[in-house]
């Protein structure tokens, strides 16, 4: 006898589960992206949708809902029915922070979701414009301190992932610079292109094409390692500030009570996509290297980061609200 029949004599209350995983999907998949086009949260998530399409038989719609750091768009999938055909892909970073800042949403973070797959990290860098007076982080630091309050610098929004990364930089390094948010980054870079704004953060697929024709200039990065599609550029903590690092990367969610076998199947589907060589080498060249996970695996990590970021937020007394 097969496991999977033996199993639903010794309990039946097992059938809707392994039925949803046989059929589903029973239609089009909705993937709810958490900001608007053109940003590589987007890039990526279209990507992904017309893979994961492809391997589940039935198309995946994209809808983009951009708004509150990404919150629009997971209440918006929270609430959905539990049955594995509306998907959240947004940053994770967002989750976890809202959850260690204790943000008043109208869901949980982690509890009105269920984590289904990483994609990978981001590399995001730290950019400043041509004709600031720092060649480097340890000069950009030291300028920082010599000339506090002066220096601005440009967030994707209060309580994301960048203005956390930010108010780590200040508090590890002593430093008063002045947050600048912004309602995303292709804004904080028009005004960095245009010397109105001395520093922010950025992805590598948004910042490549400005630093390519010099529109601005790259002191590190600020993620916890070097990234390989920009092996010369230091880290922020390599140097100048021990211990900073930005958490941040792209994921795909679910409603909490989503079936664990749809759930399954969705991951199975995710790290398919990511284990094929063309898919790997895009991504990777979007600076956003594959990293498949179990969703468990994938759960733990979300809890870890945001129990890291809710001491960093206590310890140093940051407000994201």
């Amino acid at each position: 006898m097969r496991l999977t029949r033996r199993l639903l004599l010794a309990s039946p209350a097992l059938l809707p589960l392994v039925a949803a995983a046989q059929d589903y999907p029973t239609k089009p998949v909705t993937l709810v992206i958490s900001y608007p086009p053109g940003g590589i949260v987007d890039t990526v998530g279209r990507r992904m949708a017309e893979r994961l399409g492809g391997l589940l038989g039935k198309p995946v719609v994209v809808e983009n809902r951009g708004g509150a750091g990404g919150n629009i768009a997971a209440s918006a999938v929270a609430k959905a029915p539990p049955d594995g055909h509306t998907l959240l892909f947004c940053t994770y970073a967002t989750l976890s922070i809202a959850a260690a800042a204790g943000t008043r949403l109208d869901f949980d973070p982690l509890r009105s979701l269920t984590a289904v797959a990483p994609v990978g990290p981001l590399t995001v860098l730290l950019v400043v414009r041509n004709d600031f007076p720092a060649q480097s982080i340890e000069e950009f630091v030291a300028y920082a301190r010599a000339n506090p309050g002066r220096v601005n610098f440009g967030s994707i929004g209060v309580g994301s992932s960048y203005h956390l990364a930010l108010e780590q930089l200040k508090a590890l390094s002593g430093t008063d610079i002045a947050h600048v948010p912004y309602r995303g980054g292709a804004a904080a870079m028009t005004d960095l292109l245009g010397g109105r704004l001395d520093a922010m953060l950025g992805t590598w697929s948004m910042t490549r094409p400005h630093l390519q024709n010099g529109g601005f200039r790259a002191l590190a990065l600020a993620n916890e390692q070097r990234a390989s599609v920009t092996p010369n550029l230091p880290t922020v903590a390599e140097h100048a500030v021990p211990g900073a690092r930005l958490v941040d990367g792209l994921g795909i969610f679910a409603p909490a009570a989503t079936p664990a076998p749809v759930v399954a199947r969705l991951n199975a589907a995710v790290r398919e996509i990511l284990a094929e060589p063309g898919m790997a080498a895009w991504l990777t060249e979007q600076g956003t290297p594959p990293t498949p996970l179990s969703a468990a695996a994938f759960t733990a990590m979300m809890q870890q980061d945001a129990a890291m970021l809710g001491s960093l937020i206590r310890h140093y007394n940051i407000s994201v609200e």
